[in-house]
């Protein structure tokens, strides 16, 4: 049986632990993930005594429920133990079907074995259980000469808990204030990097000026590429492909997957290509448009 809960009814113990069990774990299902984006305003299907669950995080309108996909929450969907079958996830479908939904993201795992309706869209992954040298052959010939390029001009990387200077360069993006999005990533960056999951990596010219900031989400298995800020007068040299690779090579022969997050974006895509990344595949479910 599938039963709808509040947020503030779950048991969060076992959501937990169904989650953390499951074959397709994603840190953005996690409660306190989804509390820090959207508070309290997320539902759950939930498999018998928590076998399966589905998070749905939505936004009110005149009292009316709409699922949505909040800003840096790629992957939803169902999260299930390995033996779990296409009818009882062909039941969670239709559920959500019933809603109003304006966009919900099935995960990789979920497109790949169940083919739920909706957009597939793309996502790039690279597996680091390999040893640097033969994770870096096969990037493109651009992406090495880039390297080649970047690796002579004596940048500084250093490790940063803060935001700030992440913060000084995403701050003078015109879109940042024209989306009102300086209100939402600040609480939620600063809450990743008080509970350790969120790692900053600052990268200075050997001017010492700052030239780009990157942030890292560390989740189990993953390093997910969440976002980069960079200095638009002093960034000319492509360093943001410097310090994808420098974190690359600082985690190759681990088991990890490197998750670039993919993009719709022709150009970004084209970037993360350069490393020759895996395609992966998530799915996009909407039945109503704004």
């Amino acid at each position: 049986m599938i039963k709808r809960i509040t947020r503030k009814k779950l048991d969060v113990e076992k959501y937990t632990n169904c989650l953390n069990n499951a074959v397709n774990y994603r840190i953005y299902a996690e409660y306190w993930y989804l509390d820090t984006l959207v508070d309290d305003n997320w539902d759950c299907y939930v498999l018998n005594d928590y076998e399966a669950i589905m998070p749905l995080p939505y936004t009110k309108k005149i009292g009316v429920k709409f699922i949505t996909q909040p800003i840096y929450c790629q992957q939803l969907g169902v999260f299930h133990n390995q033996n779990f079958s296409k009818e009882i996830f062909e039941q969670f479908e239709k559920k959500l079907h019933k809603n109003l939904v304006r966009a919900y993201s099935f995960n990789e795992e979920n497109t790949e074995l169940f083919r739920p309706k909706g957009t597939q869209k793309v996502n790039f992954i690279l597996n680091l259980n390999r040893p640097y040298i033969q994770i870096s052959e096969n990037y493109t010939s651009k992406r090495n000469k880039e390297l080649r390029r970047t690796s002579k001009m004596s940048l500084e990387i250093n490790e940063v808990n803060n935001l700030q200077n992440f913060q000084l360069l995403k701050d003078k993006y015109e879109y940042i204030h024209t989306h009102k999005l300086e209100k939402k990533y600040k609480p939620i960056f600063e809450t990743l990097l008080k509970n350790g999951t969120l790692r900053i990596f600052d990268i200075f010219s050997k001017e010492q000026i700052l030239i780009g900031s990157q942030a890292m989400l560390f989740s189990k298995n993953r390093i997910i590429c969440l976002s980069f800020a960079r200095n638009r007068e002093q960034e000319k040299h492509n360093t943001s492909a410097y310090i994808l690779d420098y974190i690359i090579k600082n985690n190759a022969e681990k088991d990890l997957i490197f998750d670039f997050e993919g993009s719709t974006l022709p150009a970004v895509a084209k970037f993360m290509e350069g490393y020759s990344p895996q395609k992966k595949y998530y799915s996009i479910y909407s039945n109503i448009n704004f």
